[in-house]
This record gives C-alpha cells, sequence and structure tokens, in this order.
C-alpha cells in the first residue's frame, strides 16, 4: 500500500505530526508519496518522494489529508474522480469532514493496512456557468454558493427545477448544498441535516427578504437552474468557499447545478458512524443548562 500525504502548513503542529508519520511508516517498510507544497514546507535534510497534489492520487491508494475541513475539500477537489479514497485527519477546530483525530490516527492506520475500514460514498455537484464566452464547469463536495459578494444591495435569482419554475429569491444570495455540505454553511442559514449518504440536495436561501421563503430539499436526480437579475447588482458565484467567480452587471449568464457522475471514496473507521459525530461536533445529548 502506498499513502499519499498532504498537510494544512499553516496549522503549527504540522510539520511535527508529518515527520513522526513519515518515521512511522519508514519503520514499517510503507510507501508513502507527499504534496510537494509540503515538502517545501518541511524542508527536510533528506529527499522525499513527492508529487504535485492535482496528480497525487495517481501515485498512491490511499491520500492522508491533515488539517481542517478547507483541506479536506481542496483534497477531495484534486483526487476528483480517480476513486482514491480520503482519509481526513483532524489538526484542530470543528472539524466535520475530519474522520480521525492525531490521537486515533496509528490505530487507524494499522486497520487500513489491514484492509479493516468502510468506503462511504460522498456526493459531489457540478456546477455548469453559461454564459457569452461558452460553458466552464465547477465540482463541489459541500455546496455551490450564489450571492452578492461584498456588495450591500439585495439580488434576485430565478431558479427552476428540471426547467419548472420553482420560486424568485430575493435576499443574499442561495446555497445549493449536498448532504456532506449539509453541515457546513447551510447549516449556518438554518438549513437542514442530512445523513451524507441520502440521494437529495438542499436550495436554501440567504437572508431572504420573506419569512414564507424556506430550505427545499430536492432529488439529486434533478437539475437547478439558477438565472441571476445581473442588471441590478454584482453576483458571485463561490464553489466550497475556496474556488470563486464574479459576474458583472453586464453579464447575461445561467447555472447550471446537477449530480456529478462520481463520487469521492470516504474512508469511516469501524465502530464510528454519523451520529456520533453529530453528537461530537454539535454537543448533542449534554445537558447545558445552569445549574
Amino acid at each position: 500500500m502506498i499513502f499519499g500525504i498532504r498537510g494544512n502548513t499553516t496549522k503549527g503542529i504540522v510539520k511535527g505530526v508529518i515527520i513522526e508519520l513519515l518515521q512511522w511508516l519508514s519503520d514499517r517498510k510503507i510507501s508513502y508519496v507527499v504534496d510537494d507544497e509540503l515538502v517545501n514546507f518541511l524542508n527536510l535534510p533528506f529527499q522525499l518522494k513527492s508529487e504535485k497534489l492535482e496528480h497525487l492520487a495517481d501515485k498512491c491508494d490511499v491520500v492522508l489529508a491533515f488539517g481542517g475541513d478547507g483541506t479536506i475539500l481542496s483534497t477531495a477537489r484534486a483526487v476528483e474522480n480517480s476513486g482514491v479514497p480520503i482519509l481526513g485527519v483532524n489538526l484542530g477546530g470543528l472539524g466535520f469532514l475530519t474522520e480521525v483525530t492525531i490521537e486515533e490516527l496509528y490505530p487507524t492506520l494499522e486497520k487500513i493496512i489491514d484492509n479493516h475500514y468502510s468506503i462511504v460514498e460522498r456526493m459531489v455537484v457540478e456546477a455548469s456557468v453559461r454564459d457569452k464566452d461558452g460553458e466552464k464547469t465547477y465540482n463541489a463536495l459541500n455546496d455551490i454558493v450564489v450571492d452578492r459578494g461584498g456588495f450591500s444591495r439585495v439580488i434576485r435569482i430565478d431558479v427552476f427545477i428540471d426547467d419548472n419554475y420553482l420560486n424568485t429569491y430575493l435576499g443574499d444570495g442561495l446555497i445549493i448544498a449536498t448532504p456532506t455540505g449539509s453541515t457546513a454553511y447551510s447549516l449556518s442559514a438554518f438549513g437542514p441535516i442530512l445523513f451524507p449518504t441520502v440521494n437529495c440536495m438542499i436550495i436554501n436561501p440567504i437572508c431572504p427578504h420573506s419569512l414564507n421563503v424556506r430550505p427545499v430539499v430536492i432529488p439529486d436526480t434533478s437539475v437547478i437552474r439558477i438565472v441571476p437579475h445581473l442588471r441590478e447588482t454584482v453576483v458571485t458565484m463561490s464553489v466550497d468557499g475556496q474556488v470563486s467567480r464574479e459576474f458583472p452587471k453586464t453579464a447575461d449568464i445561467e447555472i447550471i447545478v446537477k449530480k456529478a457522475n462520481y463520487y469521492i471514496q470516504w474512508i469511516q473507521r469501524e465502530n464510528k458512524n454519523f451520529y456520533d459525530l453529530l453528537r461530537l461536533k454539535l454537543k448533542w445529548g449534554a445537558d447545558n443548562r445552569t445549574r
């Protein structure tokens, strides 16, 4: 087995954690390849087998991503449809997408090496932007967000599902979230929490200017067409909060969102489930009343 390794170099503990991991793997004669950026950051006195992030999945059987949810999202975008599974290791923070803590890392790696782990498929959405210059496609594990960016005016967005008119949203914007993304920005916007493997998407308005507007859950077979009213204000599209595109007032565009034709392969530890994660991260089950 070959492990691919990448880490968030802004995390203070990442260097020590990765050096310890490399020693652990070397002692067991287990092969690994390290993301180029991480190799440069480590600046070790010996040479490491390295690869650019976008090609890392071509050189390994499992990708280990050290950091928080942002690290997992960028790793998923790089791994894309390769089928190589990801294990997220939390280096601090909430970390909904990170499967294990540092304390759990080595027992988990032993199980992976012994092939005692499960794979969960996480849905990806595809957003195609059509304008006068043609079409460009973006993929997101969490969400596609169409909003007013840094501008103060509200925006107006027409939404169609399978070419059936749904609503014209007036407010700060719109979130199209996957089940994985239901615990991200959509949750902050009062959206529902979905089990990661359910077959659906969420359409969730951001600060709508009507008390009657609520999030809608639709089948993952649906095709969503988003038509912003760009004559009124500038609109921004964000992909997993990491890739963005701004559309000026003079643009004439539509955004088509649908399920992508691949899933991200997610390593899930044995005897651990999504309900445990909710209790841990959201402090459910605890009595928080003041005594």
